[in-house]
């Protein structure tokens, strides 16, 4: 086994609330016998993977949502379809503060991809490399300078993704960050989605899906796009490249959003080994 020293913590950036039936498509039917069947709304856990790896420095993963979202700067139809809850112990500094660092000890920050989730606290990384998948990039700066009503129904806010940064890195594909550290090429859920897989010396292989999965129930198998989903066909095939990487590797999945996994595994400031 490679000894490469890496660690991982998984910080605790509140929760979202959305219809089940968004996530997992089906999961909530009016039947003969329950013609009045009601939706719920369930819990999203929001959260940002640091990841620490000797001689190389501290790594990001997802940025979770903009603080000041609900109050402020989010349109109605993203306040009402999946509002966010975050009180002050979930904001990116708290968090980070755990473990003894601010954000400017982070050298790299890794998007899986760039929804309202996953970028609203770039505005605090005006001095590390941004990595992105090129396809992502593209659609997301196409859609917000497009989308001439940003008070209309959007998955990307101008005002997360515009903010300078020291440079961004442009990837296609697969891509090692270093050493034990590499992006996943999963799209289908956006057009340049990204996973992630991290090695550890004691923990072996963890494959971090981020949105390609939200839930266990997503991920199947039978696979289950979700309702916010860009690309159904690529989406079911990722899922495919990862139940092979998964096989491949003896890696453990952690879903995006999935609320019963995120509350069995330990946050901040544990750190994976």
């Amino acid at each position: 086994m490679n000894k490469y020293g890496i660690q991982f913590s998984i910080l605790d950036l509140g929760k979202m609330r959305s219809d089940i039936n968004l996530m997992v498509p089906g999961t909530v039917i009016a039947t003969r016998s329950e013609p009045e069947a009601k939706n719920r709304m369930v819990d999203v856990p929001i959260d940002s993977i640091l990841i620490h790896v000797p001689d190389y420095g501290y790594i990001l993963c997802d940025l979770g949502c903009d603080p000041k979202g609900m109050s402020q700067n989010w349109p109605e139809s993203i306040k009402e379809m999946t509002p966010y809850y975050q009180d002050e112990t979930q904001t990116l500094e708290y968090q980070l503060g755990l473990v003894g660092l601010t954000p400017k000890d982070i050298r790299t920050v890794i998007l899986s991809h760039m929804h309202v989730d996953h970028a609203g606290y770039l505005y605090l990384f005006p001095h590390a490399q941004v990595i992105v998948q090129k396809d992502e990039f593209a659609q997301a700066f196409a859609y917000v300078f497009e989308q001439l009503d940003q008070n209309g129904r959007t998955l990307y806010m101008r005002r997360d993704i515009t903010v300078p940064v020291d440079k961004y890195t442009l990837i296609q594909g697969d891509y090692q960050v270093c050493p034990g550290v590499t992006c996943i090429s999963l799209p289908g859920h956006s057009a340049g989605l990204m996973g992630l897989q991290v090695e550890l010396d004691e923990g072996g292989t963890y494959l971090f899906a981020r949105d390609a999965a939200y839930l266990r129930e997503s991920y199947g198998p039978p696979s289950v796009a979700s309702s916010f989903s860009y690309n159904v066909e690529q989406y079911y095939a990722s899922h495919e490249k990862l139940r092979k990487l998964e096989k491949e590797t003896h890696g453990k999945i952690i879903f995006g959003h999935d609320a019963s996994q995120w509350q069995s595994m330990k946050h901040a400031p544990y750190f994976y080994k």
